[in-house]
């Protein structure tokens, strides 16, 4: 797709939601360990990961930042940062059993190119890691790529590490030493490597930006969270009780654009609480009417909060952030129904696409695919996967990597043959009655997870995918 290396890992729910978007509230106070004061180095980088779920201490209290970081620990904690499979199995090595606490990261971790054993075919799970061997971690996991231009006396050019170490210089992981040493043979004490993965965390989601597909039950809304702080919300749901327990439990405050692409109440049942609730200063609107009850509540709700609902055209970039784009590619106001008058829209973040279908027909597919190229890395599946939409020339156009069905349960709304096109087309596929969805771009790869339902403002994680 364009060239582009479609990487997509399943990466820590918490840590996503903390860094990316200011705009959440924080989940739970980060435990104290009696050995790890507020004036330790590290300090914050332990509270953080900690507070994450990603470290933990010991059962006295304490967090032994001084003590060194063994291959299996470094593993465990990988493992956890990129949610890969801990669960206790067997290893292709002769001194890691199935009983080994770390054998389920150490497997999963070397499947994924992160970590390799040695020669042997042993993988020495209590061996102290190294700093060389934590660049070499590092950056495999992050995928660095950038390099910096450094000459540290103590590495040689030629050495294996010598590239891992220049990615995570680069990434402002770790300087070296003022002397011009990195000191690759140095063991990595607990508390380095919480300073270390804390700081690629960081970096990894500095021009990060989300894409959440709610679980408003049968209806659209989608959320997207834009690196500038801003955000966008298209569509409301079907109704103010199933927008509000959603935006609720993600912490949002503020919505500053909202979209409706068309007048459904699947669309537009939930509008009304948003406009009167959230400080909205921007609606962009289909141009259809109805006359519907929830439709009347929603142009209401603009009225009293003096908000104009100005109509979508077509080419219109409706962002405010420079780093994102979201065209809209269609809208007729003069439809002569609500779908085939549907906004769609597409949101660009670097080299990854979303694309938003709304409630589009197969005959909006085809105008579509005769003016653009639709190829996208996310599809935001047309009619809550009705068979209506979703044509197999239209699949092969967009060629998506991953697809996300909005729609209810306790009825078969998402049609067997339109399951079958996605997946037969290599896109893997996640639905909103599983629970909210979450895409994150950093411009060159994108990462999926998905969230269990929300209850009474909680945030409880389902079981989240690796994809590749």
């Amino acid at each position: 797709m364009r060239g582009v290396t479609n990487l997509k890992k399943s990466l820590s729910l918490f840590f996503i939601l903390i860094l990316t978007f200011t705009l959440f509230t924080p989940f739970a106070q980060a435990a104290t360990f009696k050995d790890v004061p507020d004036s330790h180095r590290f300090f914050d980088d332990i509270d953080f990961l900690s507070d994450i779920e990603i470290i933990t201490g010991y059962p006295d209290g304490t967090f032994k930042p001084d003590q060194a970081v063994t291959r299996a620990q470094a593993a465990i904690l990988i493992g956890k940062t990129f949610d890969l499979d801990g669960e206790k199995r067997k290893t292709p090595f002769a001194d890691v059993s199935s009983s080994n606490t770390a054998s389920g990261y150490i497997t999963s971790a070397v499947e994924e190119g992160i970590i390799s054993g040695f020669p042997d075919k042993t993988f020495r799970p209590n061996q102290t890691v190294t700093r060389a061997q934590m660049a070499i971690i590092l950056a495999k996991a992050f995928e660095l790529t950038d390099e910096a231009e450094v000459e540290f006396t103590d590495v040689s050019p030629s050495s294996a590490a010598y590239p891992y170490i220049k990615k995570i210089v680069s990434t402002e992981i770790t300087y070296g030493y003022e002397d011009g040493t990195f000191k690759p043979n140095n063991p990595v004490t607990r508390g380095q490597f919480a300073a270390f993965l804390s700081r690629a965390l960081s970096y990894f989601t500095t021009d990060a930006f989300g894409v959440f597909f709610l679980n408003v039950g049968q209806g659209d809304a989608t959320l997207i969270g834009l690196p500038n702080g801003e955000t966008v919300l298209v569509d409301a749901g079907p109704s103010d009780e199933a927008i509000a327990q959603e935006l609720d439990a993600l912490g949002i405050e503020e919505i500053n654009t909202f979209i409706a692409t068309q007048p459904d109440s699947e669309h537009i049942g939930g509008a009304d609480y948003v406009l009167n609730h959230f400080n909205v200063q921007k609606v962009i609107d289909s141009g259809l009417k109805s006359t519907s009850k929830d439709y009347t509540n929603y142009a209401n709700a603009a009225k009293a909060n003096k908000v104009t609902l100005t109509n979508a055209q077509e080419g219109q970039n409706l962002s405010t952030d420079e780093e994102v784009s979201i065209t809209v590619l269609h809208a007729n106001s003069k439809a002569a129904n609500a779908d085939d008058g549907s906004v769609v829209l597409e949101v660009s973040h670097g080299e990854i696409d979303f694309l938003l279908m709304s409630d589009a027909t197969i005959e909006v597919e085809k105008q579509l695919m005769a003016k653009y190229n639709l190829d996208a890395e996310v599809l935001k599946v047309g009619q809550h996967g009705a068979a209506t939409a979703t044509s197999q020339e239209f699949v092969d156009a967009v060629a998506p990597v991953f697809a996300a069905l909005s729609h209810g349960k306790g009825a078969n709304y998402a049609d067997a043959s339109v399951l079958k096109r996605l997946t037969d087309a290599g896109a893997e596929t996640m639905s909103t009655t599983n629970g909210t969805i979450m895409a994150l771009s950093d411009k060159e790869s994108f990462y999926t997870m998905q969230f269990g339902e929300f209850e009474a403002g909680a945030k409880t994680a389902a079981a989240s995918k690796t994809l590749q």
